[in-house]
């Protein structure tokens, strides 16, 4: 098998976790070589060319290997100059033993009808299409795409270091609790976390990540940053807020918050790995997962925490603790793409 996917710079988000944990718990079940193309934009006409070569070449090799491929989603170049030569790029690969695993659909995440339009063209080339959950589904249907083309992983895996199995016998403080944010802190990212105010707000939040380096407001505290290999270890909280965009809904139809309404989360495993029964908004795609195996509570705007029931808190984290141990050991990777081998005849 080999796995081709976009290589990006290391820093202290989650951007290149999910593909990365992808390769490394295939390696453990499958004979697979990677392919690392190299998304850093650059100037030089003579590196595009070769970059665009490299793609041709990496595609039509697979293709004489009969070897299966997995496509990590979303590819690169959309440009309207160049999009053709991707396109052509993709048909050398064999449809009948390509599969291609969707992080991102940025037409969508963005808003951007063009883009949008490109996506749809280049995943109705192909067979075998994992999508995060039944709502991503739907929306490729709706889309033109063939319903029995398309797998739905579940959730994310989330390999780390250091796991905390103290949690087993965690009791919260009801009275003073602590909630979790860990991502981009930035105000144009996450401004809800800079309209909270200390006092209307019973809880304690810690925040860990980039775009801040120092505490909102007394109960608004910045930890720190980490790997996202170790970051799990190191929240310390109750239970684990997955949050875009402001405080309210009044941006439900915009930007991020709209963009949860069909994506899981990377978040989402994050604190199922720590072990964190998770806070959600009731529009987003990912709490459907949430009522589904009782893993947290769903709200409506920020405000709703302060009214939480916590009684049966205790019984989400047992069930948030049978999670933590299928997203650290590769469980729904592993299921979907042993799905996708058995229907190819692979297995």
């Amino acid at each position: 098998m080999n796995i081709i996917t976009i290589k990006t710079t290391e820093n202290f988000h989650a951007g290149q976790k999910a593909p990365s944990d992808i390769i490394e718990i295939l390696k453990k079940e499958y004979n697979i070589r990677t392919t690392f193309f190299d998304e850093l934009p650059t100037n030089k006409i003579l590196k595009k060319i070769t970059k665009r070569l490299n793609y041709t070449y990496q595609f039509l090799k697979s293709r004489i290997k009969n070897e299966v491929v997995l496509l990590q989603f979303p590819f690169p170049e959309t440009s309207k100059i160049l999009n053709p030569i991707f396109l052509f790029n993709m048909k050398l690969l064999n449809k009948k033993k390509t599969i291609v695993l969707i992080h991102d659909l940025n037409g969508l995440r963005y808003q951007d009808d063009y883009i949008h339009e490109v996506e749809m063209k280049r995943l109705k080339k192909l067979k075998y299409i994992i999508v995060h959950n039944d709502i991503m589904k739907q929306k490729l249907i709706d889309n033109g795409i063939d319903k029995d083309n398309i797998y739905v992983l579940e959730l994310f895996d989330y390999l780390c270091d250091e796991i905390d199995l103290t949690k087993e016998n965690k009791k919260i403080n009801k009275k003073n609790f602590k909630v979790v944010y860990a991502g981009n802190l930035a105000k144009g990212k996450s401004p809800f976390i800079h309209e909270i105010k200390d006092s209307k707000i019973n809880y304690t939040m810690n925040l860990y990540g980039i775009g801040i380096d120092k505490d909102i407001s007394k109960k608004i505290i910045y930890k720190d940053k980490y790997p996202a290999e170790i970051l799990p270890s190191k929240l310390d909280g109750d239970l684990g807020l997955i949050w875009d965009g402001l405080a309210t809904e009044e941006d439900s139809n915009i930007g991020m918050k709209n963009y949860t309404k069909i994506n899981n989360p990377h978040k989402m495993s994050c604190y199922m790995a720590a072990g964190l029964p998770v806070i959600v908004w009731n529009k987003s795609a990912i709490s459907k997962f949430v009522e589904k195996y009782d893993l947290g509570y769903t709200i409506n705007s920020i405000e709703d925490i302060n009214k939480l029931d916590l009684k049966d808190y205790e019984v989400k984290l047992d069930n948030v603790l049978k999670i933590r141990e299928k997203v650290i050991n590769g469980y729904y990777t592993k299921r979907v793409i042993e799905k996708i081998l058995k229907d190819m005849g692979e297995l």
